[in-house]
């Protein structure tokens, strides 16, 4: 179904070129009408790769067609940076897109001239909550809310201040609500929640997944030294990437803490020559120039062999570079906490979830991952 035929029939301005393909696959085409024609909330749960992407989209394009104003909620600041990105397929078309996280500088202006908005859950909830101020007054002028990863309902902490700002937001102006996710059991209670029609409620299965995912449990020998664990993890963790990086193929580690991804990343490349995998980029000049430009001096190092960690404790320019060059396949084995688990869409062939536990420093305990973050 051509992309350009069907937007031409269902919206006035033309939108063919704010999309990176040409052709709705079968899970999108279901969902056109849903999105196109009516003006009901909308409930979509898709396997990931599969073009939720795509139903923002739309939404967002159907809302800027009677001049209104899309606002997308991602989970992640690495997220919002993507998008921003991705969519300057937007302002090539006139239509402007603007930024509001904790780590950037508000202006009021741009936000209120701004045609889609990218924003976090935390800063769209000190948004709606200081609506009455002049400086964030532009968050009851939401026509459309899009929310991607909306399974974060059941994430704690994070989960209630998504879900208490959302209501907050449909009480401030009532928009349009279009919920995604790639992992929500219960569709139909997020249904029921945003006033979703059924006809506008999805739950597409595996079948709509593009390419197959070969998911799998694996062990080591549990020891009684925590720390010494955590290494027997990590070569286990190894054991599994090293067949795809020798095949030039990329792997995604995730471990549980910040200080746990340099550790890995350090301990990894030293196992990596131990192994005589052929990995790194020190041959290339202009990589080793642009690797200058990272501001932490041990992922500067780690990067040149391939190697790299991400986490919220990095400056944006060095996540923005990790990510850009991961992408780019100039970083082949990357260790990331869960900055990079939540819609951010990377090339990786190989993805191993080392830990299942997380340390809680206000609680001082050890507690386990839930299902749906692992």
């Amino acid at each position: 179904m051509d992309v350009a035929e069907v937007l031409a029939d269902s919206l006035e301005a033309d939108f063919a070129e704010a999309f990176a393909f040409e052709s709705f696959n079968r899970m999108q085409r279901e969902a056109l009408p849903a999105l196109l024609e009516r003006e009901a909330n909308v409930v979509a749960s898709a396997p990931t790769a599969s073009g939720k992407t795509a139903l923002a989209e739309l939404a967002i394009c159907k809302a800027l067609d009677s001049g209104g104003t899309a606002l997308f909620v991602a989970p992640l600041r690495a997220l919002t940076n993507e998008k921003e990105a991705d969519w300057d397929r937007f302002e090539e078309l006139d239509y402007s897109v603007y930024v509001v996280t904790g780590e950037r500088d508000l202006n009021p202006r741009r936000a209120r001239r701004a045609d889609i908005l990218v924003m976090t859950p935390e800063k769209l909830d000190s948004a709606t909550r200081k609506h009455d101020s002049r400086r964030y007054d532009f968050v009851t002028d939401i026509d459309c809310c899009v929310i991607d990863e909306v399974h974060l309902l059941d994430a704690d902490g994070r989960g209630s201040v998504l879900e208490v700002t959302i209501s907050r937001l449909r009480r401030l102006c009532d928009p349009r609500v279009v919920a995604l996710s790639a992992t929500m059991p219960n569709v139909a209670d997020v249904a029921a929640w945003l006033d979703a029609p059924e006809a506008c409620t999805f739950d597409f299965g595996d079948e709509y997944r593009p390419v197959d995912l070969h998911a799998d449990v694996k062990t080591y020998t549990h020891g009684e030294n925590a720390f010494a664990d955590k290494y027997r993890r990590l070569y286990r963790a190894l054991d599994l990437a090293e067949p795809h990086l020798r095949e030039d193929g990329q792997s995604l580690v995730f471990v549980s803490s910040r200080q746990d991804t340099v550790q890995a990343a350090k301990k990894a490349r030293d196992e990596i020559a131990e192994r005589d995998i052929p990995m790194g980029a020190r041959g290339e000049y202009d990589f080793h120039t642009d690797a200058k430009e990272l501001e932490n001096d041990t992922l500067r190092k780690s990067v040149l062999d391939g190697v790299a960690f991400h986490h919220a404790g990095l400056s944006k320019n060095d996540k923005d570079l990790v990510e850009a060059w991961f992408k780019e396949g100039l970083i082949e084995l990357l260790f990331s906490t869960t900055t990079l688990a939540w819609g951010v869409n990377l090339p990786a062939r190989c993805v191993v979830i080392r830990d299942t536990k997380y340390h809680d420093p206000l609680e001082g305990e050890v507690d386990m991952l839930s299902l749906i973050h692992i």
